[in-house]
């Protein structure tokens, strides 16, 4: 079992992935439970980043600020002081769990591989991420044997695969063809 403050703390680097220093220099001033979102100002590249609060984020903001003190602005508080460090903690967590090679780190790969999943548009993937480039999101977005198979599965749910062939002129989201082969068992050419 997690302690409360750990729990808190991952539930916010699984579900939306700041890194682990953005989310211990945190405070309330960054928070906005009417807009359900919070603000990133100490971020890796410097650059402000708003994040949208997932249901369990939120939930896990309500929980905190019930326990906030006046005397600090952090968010994340262990024995009513600001939390500097959670590796200790994290570790003892993983060994009681009997997990592996975990780091904190990794909730950021497992939260770009869930937007992907979830069908999140990959600009907006990033924007949450908070990742530069299309080669940091490709490093962070892991794709595993499931989801190929997955990719495949869909390709049923059109029973019938088409075939482009050069003549195709790509017309807004549609394509036009002077010729359309269709393969569903056995083909047939289409005029246009």
């Amino acid at each position: 079992m997690l302690a409360p403050h750990l729990r808190r703390l991952l539930t916010v680097a699984y579900d939306v992935g700041p890194r682990k220093g953005e989310l211990l220099n945190m405070e309330w001033s960054d928070v906005d439970m009417c807009r359900k979102v919070f603000t990133l100002r100490r971020t890796k590249n410097g650059e402000v980043r708003v994040v949208p609060m997932t249901p369990a984020v939120y939930q896990a903001f309500s929980e905190l600020r019930q326990e906030r003190r006046l005397d600090t602005n952090r968010v994340f508080l262990y024995k009513e002081k600001p939390i500097h460090r959670v590796g200790t903690a994290f570790k003892a967590a993983c060994r009681r769990a009997r997990i592996a090679n975990l780091r904190i780190h990794d909730f950021r790969h497992t939260d770009s591989t869930n937007l992907r999943r979830a069908g999140v548009d990959t600009a907006t993937a990033m924007k949450i991420a908070g990742h530069k480039s299309d080669r940091m999101h490709r490093r962070y977005n892991t794709i595993e044997p499931e989801d190929l198979h997955k990719a495949a599965a869909k390709l049923l749910v059109f029973g019938t695969n088409t075939v482009i062939t050069p003549g195709h002129v790509a017309v807004g989201a549609e394509i036009v063809s002077a010729r359309q082969i269709e393969v569903s068992g056995r083909s047939s050419v289409v005029e246009s």
